[in-house]
C-alpha cells in the first residue's frame, strides 16, 4: 500500500509538473513569438545606433527593476507555499511584498537622479530612459511570484499573453524612423503596465487579494527573506546589463546594438530551457520538506532536461548564427552572429549554475553561498569586461560573459563535492531517476 501511494504520488507531481510545463510553455512561446514580430521590426527601423540607444535604456532599467523586485520573484513562491492554505497570511505576505516594492522603487528612481547628474550618457538619454522607467513602476503591483506560488501557471500565462497582445499593434502603429526611440520605449514599457492591472485584478477577482494590510515589521521581514535572493539576482545583473552599460560608455552605442540584439536572439533560443527551470522550482520547493528523495529525483530530470535542450539550441546556433543573423536583424548588423555564437555558448554553463544554485543549494539554505557565488561570477564579469570591451567591443562583452559563467560552474562544483549532504542529495537523484529521465 506504501509503495502505491509513493507511486501515485510521483505520477501526481509529474504530470502537475507537465501541465505547468505547458501552460508556461505557452506563455513564453506566445510572448516571444509577440517579441519577435516587433524585434526584427525595430532594429531595422530605428538601425543599430538607436536601437543601442533603445537596448542601453532598457540595461538602465533593468537595474530599477531589479532592486524593486529584490528577489521576491523567488522568495515570493516560496513563502506562498507555506501559508497558501492560510488566506489571513497570504493576504498580508501579498501586501508586505507590494509595500516592500514600492519603497524600493522610491529608492531606485532617487539612485537615477544621483546618477544623470554624474554621466552624460544617462543625461543625453534621459527621455527614452524615463519612458522605459514606466515598467519599474509597474514591477510594483506585478503578480506574477503570487500564482507561480500558488501554481496557477495557466492563469499567468493567459494574463501575460492578453496584455502583450493589446500593446502589440501599436510598435507598427507609432514607430516608423530612428526619430520615434522615445515612443518605442513607451511602447515597451506599456506592457508590464497593462500585465501589472491585469495581475493584480485577476488577484482580487480569485479571492487571493482582499483588503490593504500593511504591516512595516511584516514588510521588512519579506525583505530580510528575499536578501539573499537579491544578491543573487543583482549578480545576474552584472552580467548582462553591466555588459551593455559598459559597451555604451566605451564603445558606442552602435556596439550596444549589435550585442543587443544578437542577446535578443539568444534569448529567444534561451526559452524552453528558462521555463523548466520556472515550473520545476516551486515543485522541487514544496516536495523538498516532506518528500526529499522525490524532490531529488525531480532535480536530477529537470537539470537533465535542461542540458539537453540547451545544448541542441547551442549546436544550432553555432551553425546558423550568420544565416539567423542576417534574416532577422539585415546587413546592418556586422559582427553579430560571432556574438550570438558566443552568446549561445554561454547558455551551457549559464542554465547549468542557474539550475544547481536554485534548485539544490536554495532548498537546502544555502542561499546566501549561492549569492556569494553569483556576486563573484557578476565581478569576474564586470573586471574582464573592463578589459576587453574598449579593445574588442561586443565580442569583448560576450567573451566576459562566457568567463564568468565558467568560474560560476567551478565555484558550485566545488561546494557541490565538498558537502556531503549536498553530494549525496545530487547523487541520490541521478541513481533513483535514471530509468525515468
Amino acid at each position: 500500500m506504501a509503495k502505491l501511494l509513493e507511486k501515485r504520488s510521483d505520477e501526481s507531481a509529474s504530470a502537475g509538473v507537465g501541465r505547468n510545463f505547458i501552460a508556461m510553455m505557452t506563455l513564453q512561446l506566445g510572448a516571444y513569438a509577440m517579441s519577435l514580430a516587433t524585434f526584427p521590426y525595430l532594429a531595422r527601423v530605428l538601425g543599430p545606433h538607436q536601437f543601442g540607444v533603445f537596448g542601453y535604456s532598457l540595461a538602465i532599467v533593468a537595474y530599477g527593476t531589479t532592486l524593486t523586485e529584490w528577489g521576491f520573484n523567488l522568495s515570493g513562491p516560496r513563502a506562498v507555499v507555506e501559508c497558501r492554505n492560510d488566506p489571513v497570511r497570504l493576504n498580508e505576505l501579498i501586501w508586505s511584498i507590494v509595500t516592500g516594492k514600492a519603497i524600493l522603487c522610491l529608492v531606485s528612481l532617487g539612485i537615477l537622479c544621483l546618477a544623470v547628474s554624474f554621466d552624460r550618457q544617462l543625461a543625453a538619454n534621459l527621455p527614452v530612459i524615463l519612458c522605459s522607467w514606466i515598467a519599474v513602476v509597474a514591477n510594483i503591483f506585478t503578480m506574477y511570484w503570487l500564482m507561480q506560488g500558488l501554481e496557477r501557471f495557466k492563469l499567468l500565462a493567459i494574463v501575460v499573453l492578453l496584455a502583450r497582445l493589446l500593446v502589440l499593434p501599436l510598435t507598427f502603429i507609432c514607430v516608423h524612423d530612428s526619430n520615434d526611440v522615445v515612443v518605442a520605449a513607451l511602447i515597451q514599457a506599456a506592457g508590464p503596465f497593462v500585465a501589472a492591472a491585469f495581475s493584480v485584478w485577476v488577484a482580487y477577482r480569485t479571492g487571493v487579494l482582499k483588503r490593504p494590510c500593511v504591516s512595516v515589521a511584516s514588510t521588512w521581514r519579506r525583505i530580510a527573506q528575499g536578501t539573499d535572493m537579491f544578491v543573487a539576482t543583482a549578480s545576474v545583473s552584472l552580467f548582462s546589463s553591466a555588459n551593455t552599460v559598459i559597451l555604451g560608455a566605451t564603445a558606442g552605442t552602435y556596439q550596444v546594438g549589435i550585442y543587443a540584439a544578437a542577446d535578443k536572439i539568444r534569448n529567444v533560443g534561451n526559452i524552453i530551457p528558462a521555463q523548466i527551470n520556472q515550473v520545476f522550482f516551486p515543485r522541487v520547493t514544496a516536495l523538498f520538506k516532506g518528500n526529499r528523495e522525490e524532490a531529488a529525483r525531480l532535480t536530477a530530470k529537470g537539470l537533465c532536461a535542461v542540458q539537453f535542450v540547451t545544448i541542441g539550441i547551442v549546436i544550432f546556433f553555432c551553425f546558423a548564427a550568420s544565416s539567423v543573423s542576417a534574416v532577422v536583424l539585415g546587413k546592418a548588423y556586422l559582427g553579430s552572429a560571432t556574438v550570438l555564437r558566443l552568446l549561445s555558448v554561454c547558455a551551457i554553463a549559464g542554465n547549468f549554475s542557474y539550475f544547481v544554485g536554485l534548485q539544490i543549494l536554495v532548498p537546502f539554505g544555502e542561499g546566501k553561498v549561492r549569492s556569494m557565488i553569483m556576486f563573484s561570477g557578476g565581478a569576474v564579469n564586470v573586471a574582464v569586461a573592463l578589459f576587453a570591451i574598449p579593445r574588442f567591443g561586443a565580442q569583448g562583452a560576450a567573451i566576459s560573459l562566457l568567463i564568468a559563467e565558467l568560474t560560476i560552474v567551478a565555484l558550485y562544483g566545488i561546494v557541490v563535492l565538498r558537502d556531503r549532504d549536498l553530494r549525496e542529495y545530487v547523487i541520490s537523484g541521478f541513481v533513483r531517476g535514471k530509468w525515468k529521465i
